[in-house]
């Protein structure tokens, strides 16, 4: 039989791109097929408000791509096809709040908690434990978020053999609230913190997220902050430049409307045009599990439990609501004198503030007023606005679906609440400065990308049902599928959300079932 390509992969998204530029470096000939006239799946940037005003749509602030050490590997490559990165190397979060100058994240561990120290010595010591502790296991760290999760019993099994352990264990099983709650003493700083712990569309009471503290803290100091120049889509057209390079194929507006499979092997993929396209040596989906095993393969392929399992997986209900803007001039933020340095802002009111938001949220009512993440990317990266203007956008979090009413409905007037919070905190933020905007609700996140279900773009509930070795399903975290050939990557996959390349997780496994890996 003749193959047209050694593997093939479904979805366009940066992961499906990092997993093809490893295999092609490889001299596996891999062609990957996106619906869309463009790449890049989670991380997209397209001019939304006006001519010249490029607007990251989803995903923006690449942390995570630089602790795998597999991308670390490509990323000297990838300047060759148009990748560049812009550092931040001062202030690189901003946490303006009603009362005080605010808290500042700078790159710098000592300058952030100086700035904590403003409002509580003792939780600014507190911070730097943590960090602190994190820099010891840095390396365990990223080997065991960028390779195959584990089994559940690995890690008990490890640390309840001390009481310290213990203690660690007990805290990683800990809520977001429960940990901040128990560890830091002053209220500006318990509401910040776990403000940004949320930030992976989760609760604050969401059990299993204390452990997320040990990592958020310490990474953005010892990875760093930092964005493409030109926008996140840089990242997935530089991998899809390298993949063409290498031997491999990209093809766009090209919908995939079936996975072949012939004697419980996975063989190709169909294109909704009824092209079909053979793969010699694998097939792998990087869409979200229902679209992969419900739609594109036929069920009596599959194990009726399997099939069970696949539709008792959830995308969850935090799903976000943005608001872009074109301006005039970036957003003063009120407090100290360099919080507006900051790129990237999250207004900060009280716990109680927090807790009202998501107890309204579970219920299926938004916010008045809701808390707002803010993005000024063009402050540093100056290509994303015409001269002397800024781009801007300001998201929070909602209810995928509403109690009453549908998002069509009030999607305009609810962009109104979120910019009345950020003009609470802001100076200049009045209609004068506002060029243009334009809103997303959850329901045009998920029609811009279907894998971000019910407009939740973390690829799948971050539960610790759904984590680590149960994602996306138990028994099958080795990114390798129920069917022979089959192999799964994206967001749904650990590590989960976010622009961390995983792809060449999936990648390397591969690798190996191919006898061509050199791994251990």
């Amino acid at each position: 039989m003749m193959y047209d390509y050694d593997v093939v992969i479904a979805g366009g998204g940066h992961n499906a791109l990092a997993c093809a530029a490893v295999l092609c470096k490889n001299g596996i000939r891999t062609l990957v097929a996106e619906r869309n006239d463009w790449v890049g799946g989670g991380a997209v940037t397209r001019e939304l408000t006006q001519p010249g005003f490029r607007h990251d749509l989803f995903g923006s602030n690449h942390v995570w791509i630089h602790a795998n050490p597999h991308i670390r590997e490509l990323l000297p490559e990838l300047k060759d096809y148009g990748l560049e990165y812009v550092w931040g190397e001062n202030e690189i979060m901003g946490h303006p709040m009603t009362e005080g100058p605010g808290v500042i994240v700078h790159r710098s561990v000592d300058k952030t908690c100086d700035s904590i120290a403003e409002y509580s010595r003792r939780d600014a010591d507190r911070y730097r434990e943590i960090y602190d502790g994190f820099v010891e296991i840095k390396d365990g760290f990223t080997r065991n978020m960028f390779s195959p999760p584990s089994p559940p019993s690995y890690l008990p099994a490890a640390m309840e053999r001390s009481e310290e352990g213990l203690r660690m264990l007990r805290n990683y099983s800990l809520s977001a609230r429960a940990f901040v709650m128990e560890n830091f003493e002053d209220p500006h700083i318990q509401a910040f913190l776990i403000s940004w712990a949320l930030g992976p569309n989760i609760k604050p009471t969401q059990q299993g997220a204390g452990s997320t503290f040990y990592i958020m803290i310490p990474a953005i100091h010892v990875y760093g902050q930092a964005i493409p120049r030109g926008g996140s889509i840089q990242l997935p057209n530089a991998l899809a430049r390298y993949v063409e390079a290498h031997g491999g194929k990209v093809l766009t507006n090209s919908p995939v409307a079936g996975i072949l499979v012939e004697d419980g092997t996975a063989r190709g993929i169909r294109l909704a045009d009824g092209t079909e396209i053979t793969a010699r040596m694998g097939v792998v989906s990087a869409l979200e599990p229902k679209q992969t095993f419900l739609k594109l393969i036929d069920e009596d392929a599959l194990d009726p439990g399997f099939v069970r399992a696949v539709r008792n997986f959830t995308f969850g209900d935090v799903a976000s609501f943005r608001v872009h803007f074109a301006l005039h001039e970036a957003p003063q933020f009120k407090g100290g004198p360099d919080i507006s340095k900051a790129p990237f802002q999250r207004t900060i009111g009280s716990v109680a503030d927090i807790d009202r938001h998501f107890a309204e949220l579970s219920v299926g009512v938004p916010t008045k007023e809701p808390p707002v993440h803010a993005h000024c990317w063009s402050l540093v990266d100056p290509t994303r606005a015409p001269e002397g203007k800024q781009t801007f956008m300001i998201d929070t979090f909602v209810p995928s679906k509403l109690a009453s009413g549908n998002w069509a409905e009030i999607k305009d007037s609810y962009a109104e609440e979120l910019i009345k919070t950020l003009r609470k905190y802001t100076t200049n933020m009045e209609d004068d400065n506002i060029i243009q905007r334009f809103a997303h609700s959850p329901d045009d996140i998920e029609a811009h990308n279907p894998c971000f279900v019910g407009g939740v773009p973390s690829g799948g509930e971050r539960t610790l049902a759904q984590m680590g070795y149960f994602r996306p399903l138990p028994g099958f975290s080795q990114y390798r599928g129920p069917l022979k050939n089959l192999y799964l990557a994206g967001p749904s996959c650990h590590p989960g959300g976010g622009i961390s390349g995983m792809g060449v997780i999936t990648a390397q496994e591969m690798l190996k079932d191919f006898g061509l890996s050199s791994d251990d």
